[in-house]
C-alpha cells in the first residue's frame, strides 16, 4: 500500500514560543536536537514537554544536556529545565556567534561516557554555518558508538553531502571513544555558508563512484587491518569495483574497532557502520557492513536512511526545491517532516514510489533567507506544487 505525506503549515508569529511534544513519533533525542537547531536559525523560542518519556531511561541524558549546553553557549540562550532526567525544557536563543568551543559529555555525566559527540556537533553545525559564523568545536565523549553515526560516517558521508548544499565543514578524530568507556576527542571546523544554499536533486542515484572502507582501531593488534582489507577486497570485487581504504589507529582509554563502509554515487551517499565485538572476527564485521550496503545498493535509492533525514534542514534554506530517494522511510524521517514546518512555513512531502523507495521533497520559502538574517517570521510563496520536478 503506497503512502503520501504532505504538509504546508503556517509559520508562527515572531518570537511566539513554539511548543513541541517530545513524545511524538520516534520520541527520542532527535526531536530535541533538530528543534534546538531550528530555534537558533529562526530565532524562535521553543518549549518541550514529554521529552523521551517512552525510552527506558526517560528524560534528558548526558549527551542531550551537552547538546543543550552547546546550543545555549553559541546562541547566548536563556534555558530552563536542563537537568538530568528532565522531560521539559524551555530554550530562548539570542544571536548565534562563532569562536572556539569545548564541550565535554563527561562533565555532565560525572563519569566516563560514550555519549555520541557527533550528535552534539550536529546540533550546532548548521546554525553556525547559516548564521555566517566560523567555529572550532572540540567535543569529548563517544566517537564510535553503536546507536548513532560515528566520526568516520560524518567525515565521509554527512559532510560531503552538506557540501553539495554549499555548507563547508570538516572533522578530525584525535582520540577514539568507544562504548562503553568513551573518552574520545573530535574537533569540528565550521565555515560560514553562502546563502541561499544550493538545492539538490538526488531522485536517481546514478553509478557508484567510490566504495571506501574506514577502519578505526584502538589498542588492538594492527594486523587486524590487513585482514579487514582482504575481506573487503573479496566482497567489493563481486560487483567489479576496487575499494579504497582508510586506516586509523587512535589513542584511547579502551579497546575498540569500527568498520565504516561508505559509498559515493553520481548523485548520493551512503554509509554503513559495524563495531567490533569480543570474539567476533573482523572478517565477519566487514561482512555485516557489506550486507547492509548490498541491501541499499539493490534498491537504487540515492541515500541511506540516516542521511535521508539529515538532508532536511539544509534543504529548508536552499534557493529552490530539493528531492532525494531513500530505501527506508524511518520514524526519524517522518518525525522530522512533522517537526520542521512548525518553525518554517514550507512544503514537505514523503511519497512511496512503485519501486519501494521513498521520495522526500522539500519546498522552501522564497523568503527563508531573510528569516535567517532577521531571526523572525517571513512569508513564502503559496503554491507548493509550482516547482517543477
Amino acid at each position: 500500500m503506497g503512502y503520501t505525506l504532505a504538509k504546508m503549515i503556517e509559520y508562527p508569529s515572531s518570537r511566539e514560543i513554539i511548543r513541541i511534544d517530545g513524545s511524538y513519533g520516534e520520541g527520542g533525542g532527535q526531536i530535541l536536537r533538530t528543534a534546538l537547531a531550528l530555534s537558533m536559525i529562526t530565532g524562535q523560542p521553543v518549549e518541550f514537554f514529554n521529552l523521551r518519556v517512552k525510552r527506558p531511561n526517560p528524560g534528558l541524558q548526558p549527551q542531550h544536556l551537552t547538546a543543550i549546553h552547546a546550543a545555549a553557549t553559541i546562541s547566548d540562550a536563556r534555558v530552563e529545565g536542563a537537568m538530568l532526567g528532565s522531560t521539559e525544557l524551555r530554550f530562548e536563543p539570542n544571536e548565534v556567534t562563532g569562536g572556539e568551543f569545548l564541550f565535554d559529555i563527561e562533565d555532565v555525566s560525572g563519569q566516563g561516557s560514550a555519549g555520541a559527540v557527533m550528535l552534539v556537533a550536529q546540533t550546532v553545525l548548521l546554525p553556525l554555518a547559516l548564521k555566517g559564523q566560523s567555529a572550532k568545536i572540540t567535543i569529548l565523549g563517544g566517537t564510535h558508538v553503536g546507536w548513532s553515526p560515528g566520526t568516520d560516517y560524518i567525515e565521509y558521508v554527512y559532510l560531503p553531502a552538506l557540501r553539495h548544499f554549499g555548507v563547508q565543514a570538516r572533522v578530525e578524530t584525535l582520540e577514539g571513544g568507544f562504548y562503553p568507556r568513551g573518552g574520545g576527542r573530535a574537533v569540528v571546523y565550521v565555515e560560514p555558508a553562502q546563502l541561499p544554499l544550493t538545492p539538490i536533486d538526488w531522485r536517481e542515484r546514478g553509478k557508484l563512484k567510490t566504495i571506501r572502507l574506514v577502519f578505526t582501531l584502538a589498542n588492538l593488534p594492527e594486523n587486524i587491518l590487513r585482514r579487514g582489507d582482504q575481506a573487503a577486497e573479496t566482497l567489493v570485487g563481486l560487483i567489479g569495483l576496487r575499494p579504497e581504504f582508510v586506516h586509523r589507529v587512535l589513542p584511547s582509554r579502551g579497546f575498540g574497532l569500527s568498520v565504516t563502509l561508505t559509498a559515493e554515487a553520481e548523485q548520493g551517499y551512503a554509509g554503513f557502520i559495524r563495531l567490533g565485538r569480543r570474539g567476533v572476527a573482523i572478517e565477519q564485521v566487514v561482512e555485516e557492513a557489506w550486507d547492509e550496503f548490498t541491501k541499499w545498493a539493490k534498491t537504487r535509492a540515492a541515500v541511506d536512511y540516516f542521511l535521508a533525514d539529515q538532508l532536511i534542514l539544509p534543504a529548508l534554506f536552499a534557493s529552490g526545491p530539493s528531492a532525494w530517494t531513500t530505501h527506508r522511510a524511518t520514524s526519524h524521517l517522518r518525525t522530522l517532516l512533522w517537526l520542521v514546518p512548525q518553525f518554517v512555513r514550507t512544503g514537505v512531502e514523503l511519497t512511496q514510489q512503485t519501486d519501494g523507495n521513498s521520495l522526500v521533497r522539500i519546498i522552501p520559502g522564497e523568503d527563508a533567507i531573510s528569516l535567517i538574517a532577521n531571526g523572525k517570521a517571513s512569508d513564502i510563496y503559496e503554491d507548493a506544487e509550482s516547482p517543477a520536478f
